[in-house]
């Protein structure tokens, strides 16, 4: 494993996402470049808690196939791991898109003119490429949950088509480009919600996780000869150059 299993599906979601948000010729909000995003990803939420020194010894176990099914979690990404040798994975892009307290959309850090919502519809706007000039629909989302005149906090589709594809994946088959995409939004703080993104397999403590074959090369690659240790509720996995990463068991 080259690098950490959250730093490369944070990087490969977001060289997903936002590479060509909105229009371009339309809008003058300059998209992150892919070095910029895969970054962002990759830059740990708290250096403290997540260890990337070389992990010269763990134990080795023969764990029961299953072992890891369920829902894991850990500063920079949430992974649930089905019985089928799916995962579904959940990031948070807030550090690209937010929504402040007053209302105020940021995109990249910048305000942005306006976010309208009426309970079930969140429609957000860039400025246009032009000074003075209207703004301009980027991005809008319908609640999956109950609506809620009061809060934006709640799990939304993405009705923007061109946004949901980018969102998904730069694909080219068919067979991947139907990945279930969705907007959580909490305090204002928006993470990008993955079904199914990708397979694992689990065979003893060894682990490997692979992405789709037509995703991007710019991030694509196979997590293999990587090993895991569980310790009650928690469990962390050892890249085959030692990298540490621990999840924590949500609840």
């Amino acid at each position: 494993m080259k690098i950490r299993m959250t730093a490369l599906l944070a990087a490969a979601a977001l060289v997903l996402t936002l590479a060509s948000c909105g229009d371009k010729e339309a809008s003058s909000v300059r998209p992150m470049t892919i070095q910029e995003r895969t970054t962002a990803a990759t830059e740990p939420a708290s250096a403290a808690e997540i260890s990337t020194e070389p992990a010269t010894y763990h134990e080795r176990h023969d764990y029961e196939d299953g072992v890891l099914v369920g829902h894991w979690k850990n500063d920079e990404a949430d992974i649930m791991l089905s019985n089928s040798g799916k995962v579904t994975a959940m990031f948070d892009i807030s550090e690209i898109m937010m929504i402040d307290r007053d209302g105020t959309f940021m995109l990249s850090g910048d305000e942005q003119p306006k976010a309208d919502y009426d309970g079930e519809t969140l429609t957000l706007y860039t400025y246009g490429e032009e000074e003075d000039s209207e703004p301009i629909e980027f991005l809008t989302l319908s609640r999956a949950d109950e609506p809620d005149p009061d809060s934006y906090d709640g799990v939304y589709n993405i009705e923007t088509a061109d946004f949901k594809e980018r969102l998904a994946g730069l694909y080219v088959s068919e067979d991947t480009s139907d990945i279930d995409v969705q907007i959580n939004i909490k305090y204002g703080k928006f993470r990008v919600s993955l079904s199914d993104f990708c397979d694992y397999t689990q065979n003893g403590d060894e682990f490997t996780l692979s992405l789709p074959d037509s995703l991007d090369g710019s991030v694509t690659d196979e997590l293999s000869d990587s090993t895991f240790v569980l310790e009650g509720d928690s469990v962390t996995f050892y890249s085959s150059s030692g990298v540490a990463e621990q999840f924590v068991k949500a609840e």
